[in-house]
């Protein structure tokens, strides 16, 4: 039968073209705040009629803390995200301002919001030892979420992460330029994180830039596109490391489509590149915080300059690859920038209100209190006290999302050309042409 349908089949109809579209994310960072917001807003099932412990509904309260992405990571074919944490099932894990452990109910819910690969090659890599470092992989392979920049051997660590989506072979490479200190083990055949340090740390066992070149090489031979996380340059800053712009344009010309960057816990500038071959890329050195419980104090005052804002400032990055026949080589199609922003009401929350942090889209956050806003504004009659304070605080919303938005847009540079195009079921986006 399906001899004859493929006969059936003029030979002039040519193949449609391939598209796959991809959503990188930010560093997930489970600080102490977080943890425990995902537990006030856990639910929890019946206890089994054999009696037991409840199931979670919600994976112990980290689908409330990702969901309001979890649509857009959904509708694209890959989402990715930087998992800055180990992943243990030790309740009494160590943990402090900079020592993080997340529980794998956190990776579960990442799953259930569409991710389907993280970069594990950051500097808190080791927070829970090199035992936690495998553990975290043993969590992260049970939930069959991909991951790439640490493993069992040094060997394992710099293995790409590869998957096939509508004929398309994507694949996928981490590493870190530090690792708080720490250093990889002298035995190649123990556990290692992707490490291509800076000169200054060169003694931590990493890899030289050669040679990190050279597996971009092997690994973008293996598959269609490659995308490079490298977890670099320096904290707070909006601007990139110059030994990172020099590797960055490196690694697009071994072979990487994309190069996606985390570490500086704020925007840095997207860069469109072009190789020498031709092929356009593109750098986006720092994706800023994703999740995290920093810059929680900030509250939008119009005519200040709003930098204590700026770590809860982030992008979702759509990035599309095309394959314009059966054969042909995959290119950079549109990419999209989805501004994002941290909520987080530790300061200013109404009496007996739950702790919240959440990352939201501004746009859908700006399209919501306009709503409210104009529905206030068509009630009957002179407004009440509580209507006036209630229009008070969403007019403040409004200047505060809307200033945030421009703040996270300056990071685009002049040769990216702006406009709004319908992308699947989000038309609340910034979309932008690589040249």
């Amino acid at each position: 039968m399906s001899a004859l349908l493929l006969w059936l089949v003029p030979s002039w109809v040519a193949a449609a073209p391939a598209r796959v579209e991809l959503v990188f994310g930010g560093d997930v960072i489970p600080h102490g705040e977080v943890k425990s917001v995902a537990r006030a807003h856990a639910r929890t099932g019946a206890v089994p009629p054999g009696g037991g412990a409840a199931p979670s509904l919600n994976h112990e309260g980290w689908d409330h803390v990702f969901g309001p992405l979890s649509d857009v990571l959904r509708t694209a074919d890959v989402g990715v995200v930087n998992l800055e944490t180990p992943v243990t099932d030790e309740r009494k894990a160590f943990t402090e301002e900079l020592v993080f452990n997340a529980p794998p109910a956190m990776v579960q819910a990442l799953v259930g919001a569409g991710v389907k690969v993280v970069s594990t090659g950051n500097n808190h890599a080791r927070d829970q030892h090199v035992e936690g470092m495998v553990e975290t992989l043993r969590h992260l392979d049970a939930v069959g979420l991909r991951h790439t920049g640490t493993g069992a051997t040094r060997d394992a660590a710099w293995v790409p992460a590869f998957m096939e989506v509508r004929g398309v072979r994507l694949g996928f490479l981490s590493f870190t330029r530090s690792l708080n200190g720490f250093s990889n083990p002298k035995d190649a055949n123990a556990p290692h994180v992707a490490l291509v340090p800076y000169p200054e740390h060169a003694s931590r066992r990493g890899l030289s830039e050669k040679e990190a070149l050279e597996l971009v090489r092997a690994a973008a031979a293996k598959c269609d596109a490659l995308f490079v996380m490298g977890h670099w340059g320096r904290e707070y800053t909006d601007t990139p490391h110059p030994l990172d712009r020099a590797l960055g344009q490196a690694l697009l010309e071994a072979g990487a489509l994309a190069v996606i960057g985390h570490h500086p816990h704020v925007l840095q500038p997207l860069e469109a590149y072009t190789t020498k071959s031709g092929r356009r890329g593109l750098i986006a050195y720092s994706l800023g915080n994703l999740v995290a419980n920093q810059g929680r104090f900030y509250k939008h005052a119009p005519g200040r300059s709003g930098t204590d804002g700026d770590k809860r400032d982030s992008l979702l990055l759509r990035v599309g690859v095309t394959r314009a026949e059966p054969g042909a080589q995959v290119s950079l199609a549109d990419v999209a920038v989805l501004p994002v922003w941290i909520e987080n009401n530790a300061s200013g929350r109404k009496a007996r209100a739950k702790r919240n942090i959440q990352p939201v889209l501004i746009d859908r956050e700006v399209e919501e209190v306009s709503r409210r806003l104009a529905a206030l504004s068509l009630r009957g009659g002179s407004p009440d006290k509580a209507a006036r304070a209630e229009k008070v605080a969403l007019e403040q919303r409004l200047a505060s999302a809307r200033y945030r938005r421009e703040r996270i847009l300056r990071m685009l540079p002049a040769e990216f050309r702006v406009a709004s195009p319908e992308l699947r079921r989000r038309a609340d986006v910034t979309a932008l042409t690589v040249p």
